[in-house]
């Protein structure tokens, strides 16, 4: 009898913890002042209850629940700091952290029970598709709230801003966020003008992160130009004003937006500006540095920079401007698309050597790092890169006769990791024994650094990176992983398999430099890669 009241009581155990689901549903990760009150909430999606002893945080923060129960549909908070927290927000039972905070800039949050199993996980971020506004998590004021459980917490897409203001103010900021309780819905907050630009010499378009009103129409809320009429788009958030008189082409125009009310009635606060221009063969926006020579073998003279046209449409440059690296300003060009652009410190000597009539730019690159800011004529950066001669980028680009280039147009060109040295011989030879290495004008084939995988291995986070060859390789799915790791040359360095949701790899002696992990799940056959800077 006492057999079978055990087993009972450990069938009814398994039902009420089994199928319990305790989501990450709310973050406060970077207040106003002293970050004191940050939290993060916690609610039990589930029908059971579940007992959290032994349940911790491994990344984000550092606790380890103790005699905490969760019933079915309850919220709890975990923060900073529990006096500061209950200040603010009430006096709910809060659990203090033991160490850590929440990084300004996004990391991962990751609650495991006590097998190690991971339970939640989320990877929040400071930047679009995350929430950044109406009020704004990142010191704005607000949190980061998953308004339903149900849905994917690790899609940013199922995340917006606190929007419950708690009449609390720190440094003149008041604080927008409910933990413990649902999502209210309660839209107190102004409408927020995101975006204006020219679509014709006739029309601007305005849009708005909600829905307007009939105020949205009146011509007298844009200042700056001859509005016609104006004219809501079907989602109540986007205007379309037809303009009485047109936009001159190239010329920069300011437009004014003010006294616009959202659906509730909720009225701008401010007045907001924008800066548009309308040029007759589209407007530059894809155009991107792809290629870098700013160290070349000898007095420099045969410094340069490449333009890709990644935007698939004509791009008229005039008036397009390098802010920083050196002086240049585009006078009538027309990039086609898929067209490069080369711009050299002597003219004259490059195109002598390949054959290639550049622009001439004045002053030069520096030797050991630079911003290079390419910039439209309104002042919006069209692109940005700030190289340099250590920290993980390519030695042989510094002097040893090799340019920088960009593999992939549509990676991060601001990343390290996204550039390699040329692969391309010159056929010159400085000195008789160092080679160069370049290819303006075209796009480099790069040394091989790895396949390009038709199924994606997801959740795979390595940290630290950059790192001193001893790094973590986390599997959120905790399956066998198969890994091999190589060098830019494709030359391999270790391989083996990862048993382990979170095991240490040691590469023990190696250069510095960028290695290439790939990582195969064996029994599904998805794979990815990722690059690793050694310091």
């Amino acid at each position: 009898m006492k057999k079978l009241l055990l087993s009972f009581l450990l069938t009814c155990s398994l039902i009420s913890y089994t199928f319990a689901q305790v989501v990450i549903t709310e973050i406060f990760y970077n207040a106003p002042g002293s970050d004191t009150i940050e939290f993060i909430e916690l609610y039990n999606n589930s029908a059971g209850g579940v007992n959290l002893t032994g349940w911790n945080f491994t990344r984000g923060i550092t606790y380890t629940f103790s005699g905490v129960f969760m019933s079915p549909g309850q919220y709890l908070i975990v923060a900073r700091d529990a006096n500061s927290f209950q200040t603010v927000f009430g006096t709910q039972t809060v659990y203090e952290w033991t160490e850590g905070s929440l990084s300004n800039s996004g990391e991962s949050i990751v609650l495991v029970n006590p097998a190690g199993v991971i339970q939640d996980t989320v990877r929040y971020n400071t930047s679009a598709p995350w929430p950044t506004g109406p009020i704004d998590p990142d010191g704005g004021g607000g949190s980061i709230v998953l308004c339903d459980p149900d849905t994917d917490n690790n899609d940013p897409l199922n995340w917006t801003s606190g929007d419950l203001p708690t009449g609390t103010f720190i440094d003149g900021v008041q604080l927008f966020a409910h933990p413990g309780t649902t999502c209210p819905g309660i839209d107190l907050i102004p409408p927020i003008p995101q975006n204006a630009y020219a679509i014709s010499q006739d029309q601007v378009v305005v849009e708005f992160n909600e829905a307007l009103n009939g105020t949205a129409e009146n011509v007298n809320n844009y200042g700056n130009i001859n509005a016609g009429t104006g004219t809501l788009d079907a989602t109540d958030q986007i205007v379309t004003l037809n303009l009485a008189t047109p936009l001159q082409d190239g010329v920069l125009t300011t437009i004014t937006v003010s006294n616009v009310q959202d659906a509730l009635g909720n009225a701008m606060a401010t007045t907001e500006e924008f800066d548009i221009i309308w040029h007759s063969t589209g407007e530059v926006r894809d155009i991107v540095i792809t290629e870098i020579m700013y160290n070349s073998p000898g007095n420099d003279s045969l410094d340069f920079i490449e333009l890709y046209n990644n935007s698939g449409i004509p791009r008229n440059l005039v008036g397009c401007y390098f802010e920083q690296g050196f002086d240049f300003v585009f006078p009538e060009v027309v990039m086609q698309p898929g067209d490069f652009i080369i711009i050299a410190e002597d003219s004259v000597n490059f195109e002598i050597t390949y054959g290639i009539t550049p622009f001439k730019w004045s002053g030069q690159l520096d030797n050991n790092s630079e911003k290079i800011i390419f910039n439209f004529v309104d002042g919006d950066t069209i692109d940005f890169v700030d190289y340099n001669d250590n920290n993980g980028w390519p030695e042989l680009a510094d002097g040893e006769g090799h340019s920088l280039v960009l593999c992939d147009v549509d990676a991060d060109n601001n990343d390290t990791l996204s550039w390699q040295i040329a692969s391309t011989f010159t056929g010159i030879t400085i000195g008789d024994t160092l080679d160069m290495f370049a290819n303006p004008g075209a796009m480099d084939p790069c040394p091989p650094i790895g396949i390009k995988d038709v199924e994606e291995l997801e959740g795979i986070y390595i940290y630290p990176n950059p790192n001193t060859g001893m790094f973590i390789v986390e599997n959120e799915a905790s399956t066998l992983l198969e890994y091999q790791i190589r060098d830019l040359l494709g030359r391999n360095i270790q391989e083996g398999q990862l048993r382990q949701n979170s095991e240490q790899l040691n590469l023990g002696e190696v250069s510095k430099g960028i290695y290439l992990i790939s990582l195969q799940d064996p029994a599904s056959g998805r794979r990815t890669s990722q690059k690793i800077l050694i310091q």
